[in-house]
């Protein structure tokens, strides 16, 4: 078997609500003052408040604090971890390798293996399920999971919707062959994954790798900018990735429960990537699905990308809402064109 042990994540130190977001953007960066109000804000995406990174606060950085949040919060021996799987669309280096830095700054054996998988919104379902391929065929029995993002960093200060939206964070989960004291323990079945590159522009960082790189004149542009966008530059459009999640999460989530033979009333709670709180509560009207199954928890702490569902799995577990015997689906959608989930069972 394979379970789903520990979760602890991890927020940058600032935060910045509606009403704070709102007085930064007409004050320092719009020269058209509009008028909207911090209701208004939270009524597009049902988010109040969003964490920022610091300058030189790195995804690596966020996702190292998470690790040892973990090890002590479970009192979990580092050493006996095999394997770190980093997730992040934010990686340190185009190499070495992020997820063999942070075997260095944590600690950790140098028996260990490490990879990076650069992945986004449905990036904590192809890290579980590749950490449940490692264990299931005994190369391993431990592997830390860290999803981690920073998407402050490449978002313009007057693109509103998007800072509205996005927050850094990162999360830790231990995932191994066998139960802890008193521990998640949830174990993951069969997976369901779905791509559609097509839709790579409808949500993407121009001028951030080797396609397009940043060059001086394109950077000169945004010398007033803190974090100057030198990792690129967010770009969404807002509709067709509504439309998207629209069409393809009732899907994904039937496939996932036609696979597992099970019926959408059979599913204790609903734990989707947190995208934004209305589209999410759109779904869950179209799919009939009660309001307190179905996990919203973006209110106060925005979309985390990766480390969605891990906070929003960590969260329901400590309010003591996971008992025995529950099946969980946990689904994750988004950049790439990308999706896949997969159901928990405690």
């Amino acid at each position: 078997m394979i379970y789903i042990n520990a979760i602890s994540y991890h927020f940058p130190e600032k935060s910045i609500t509606n009403e704070e977001l709102i007085t930064d953007f007409n004050t320092n960066w719009n020269k058209e003052k509009i008028k909207i109000s911090s209701e208004e804000l939270y009524n597009q995406c049902w988010v109040n408040k969003r964490y920022i990174s610091r300058l030189d606060e790195t995804a690596k950085d966020l996702g190292n604090a998470a690790a040892n949040k973990l090890f002590k919060e479970w009192n979990i021996n580092k050493n006996e971890i095999e394997y770190i799987i980093f997730v992040s669309d934010a990686l340190e280096y185009k190499g070495p390798t992020t997820a063999c830095i942070i075997q260095n700054d944590l600690g950790l054996s140098q028996n260990c293996g490490a990879i990076d998988v650069l992945h986004g919104c449905t990036g904590f379902i192809y890290g579980l399920s590749l950490a449940k391929a490692l264990i299931e065929s005994k190369q391993v029995t431990n592997v830390l999971l860290i999803t981690a993002d920073v998407p402050t960093k490449v978002i313009h200060p007057l693109d509103l919707d998007l800072r509205a939206i996005f927050s850094d964070a990162a999360a830790a989960t231990l995932i191994s062959n066998k139960k802890i004291n008193a521990g998640i323990n949830a174990r993951p079945t069969n997976f369901t994954f779905g791509t559609d590159g097509s839709g790579a522009k409808s949500l993407f960082v121009e001028h951030s790798a080797t396609k397009e790189p940043a060059s001086i004149k394109w950077l000169t542009q945004f010398k007033k900018i803190p974090t100057g966008l030198e990792g690129g530059r967010l770009r969404m459009n807002s509709s067709k990735i509504f439309l998207f999640a629209l069409k393809k999460l009732p899907q994904l989530i039937q496939e996932i429960l036609i696979k597992e033979n099970l019926l959408i009333s059979e599913i204790d709670y609903f734990v989707l990537h947190q995208a934004n709180g209305q589209m999410l509560d759109f779904i869950r009207k179209k799919l009939n699905i009660d309001e307190e199954k179905f996990i919203i928890n973006i209110k106060e702490i925005g979309n985390t990308v990766s480390a969605s569902i891990p906070i929003a799995l960590y969260q329901i577990f400590k309010e003591k809402k996971l008992q025995k015997s529950q099946q969980i689906l946990i689904s994750g959608f988004g950049i790439g064109l990308s999706w896949g989930g997969t159901i928990l069972k405690t």
